[in-house]
């Protein structure tokens, strides 16, 4: 299926077929002054977030998690070691001494740290922690406005809108506190764009050769955030599919024919250091029992301000989390979020497809037992249905499924002010070529 350049149920009044819309694609070009503000704009928010490292890089660490910041530190350190030293950077005995650690099996971004070996050399682990934290949220936030102002917004405005939320969401600048592989997401918008456009007449294979790479790489970022954009893209396909169903029919072959590549040259990539995470030294196949499974998102949480806003209050987390904020949205941007939805739902295949996401994953992301304010109510959450042996399953964390929530509600944003900035002007005159999502 390929998604439109820009949302076309967006563009008349009535909801129409994609297919018997105006295709609306811009030619290639360089990027636009609004693009490089843009950009710049979230170098500056990435260096502000780290503003407090800089006074004493080499000595400060998050005083939220100071176990996760030094371990982090110790990555880049491990992977310039690999490199200046020609070690195998999947295993080390620098750590847990004899015996070692698989540092496929851990949070080990080997995506990040190899690549970036010869600076963390130049300037050592602690500066190249600090620089690299800002610029992954930044880039993040680029790739996010890449994503919308080229394949759903026509405003560039509202590209950065969603772009600066997909990068500095709440959840994501918590997650800033020590754990850089939770903030280093700029290729999900690329994985997504791919995914959705695996159904593109007669480009299939280079999309799915793209996707696979992209894939791959991601694998030596964060697996669990991959996992997460799958899942998140399996609940896109199946939302446009019921709402579409006659172009999904007619996308199905080709689709299946570039997931097929993508999934074929991801194996090959990655097989060796699969196999290596769940059966070279010291790798494990789970945890047994599902510990994090009591990790659920309390529903207050959703209203709550984040600690790290300036509404934000520490005092909160002793009642409802201290380590996961992942849905601290406060409740302006939860009003706003049902004000969009009330008023785009019905005109916007988008808007409808990001309200399911946020439905499904808000639900899926409550745990085995329904919190409010900090108490468990005794109502049972989806999770109590779960088993806790499940593989894969049994290591997830179910408040983390509320960042793709965080990513739909950054979507929403962006078409939100698109839909606002365009109320009441002409649509220009295109040619008409098929499109579907």
């Amino acid at each position: 299926m390929a998604v439109p350049v820009v949302d076309p149920s967006l563009n008349p009044l009535t909801d129409v077929d994609p297919a018997e819309v105006e295709s609306t694609r811009r030619p290639r070009r360089r990027p636009a002054r609004a693009d490089v503000l843009a950009l710049g704009a979230y170098v500056l928010l990435g260096v502000f977030v780290c503003l407090n490292y800089w006074g004493d890089v080499n000595g400060r660490v998050s005083s939220h998690l100071p176990t996760d910041h030094s371990w982090f530190e110790w990555l880049f350190a491990h992977g310039a070691f690999s490199v200046r030293h020609l070690e195998n950077p999947l295993f080390t005995a620098r750590q847990n001494a004899p015996d070692g650690v698989n540092m496929m099996a851990n949070t080990s971004l080997l995506g990040v740290t190899l690549p970036l070996a010869p600076l963390t050399m130049l300037l050592g682990p602690q500066v190249m922690y600090a620089l690299y934290l800002g610029a992954a949220l930044a880039a993040t936030a680029g790739t996010g406005y890449w994503m919308l102002s080229r394949h759903l917004v026509r405003s560039r405005a509202a590209a950065f809108v969603g772009g600066a939320f997909l990068g500095f969401a709440p959840g994501i600048i918590h997650h800033a506190n020590g754990q850089p592989n939770f903030v280093s997401n700029f290729l999900l918008p690329l994985i997504v764009v791919r995914v959705l456009t695996l159904g593109e007449p007669g480009r299939w294979r280079r999309n799915g050769l793209v996707l696979g790479a992209l894939v791959a790489y991601q694998i030596f970022i964060n697996e669990e955030m991959l996992l997460l954009t799958a899942l998140a893209c399996l609940v896109v396909v199946l939302a446009y599919a019921v709402q579409r169903p006659r172009a999904t029919r007619a996308a199905a072959g080709t689709f299946l024919a570039g997931l097929g590549v993508a999934g074929g040259l991801a194996l090959v990539l990655t097989a060796y250091p699969i196999w290596f995470q769940f059966n070279g030294p010291q790798s494990y196949r789970g945890l047994q029992g599902g510990v994090f499974h009591n990790w659920g998102e309390d529903l207050v949480a959703f209203v709550t301000f984040a600690r790290d806003t300036w509404a934000g209050d520490p005092a909160v987390e002793k009642t409802i989390g201290l380590t996961e904020q992942n849905t601290w949205f406060g409740w302006p941007l939860v009003l706003l979020s049902v004000v969009a939805l009330v008023l785009l739902v019905r005109r916007s295949v988008a808007a409808r497809i990001a309200a399911v996401l946020i439905v499904v994953f808000s639900v899926a992301a409550i745990g085995p037992w329904v919190r409010f304010n900090g108490v468990e109510t005794g109502v049972k959450g989806p999770w109590s249905y779960v088993s806790d042996d499940l593989p894969l399953v049994e290591m997830m964390m179910p408040t983390r499924l509320t960042l793709v929530v965080a990513a739909a509600v950054g979507v929403l944003l962006a078409l939100t002010w698109d839909a606002a900035h365009r109320q009441g002007r002409p649509v220009a005159d295109r040619p008409r070529v098929p499109l579907a999502v």
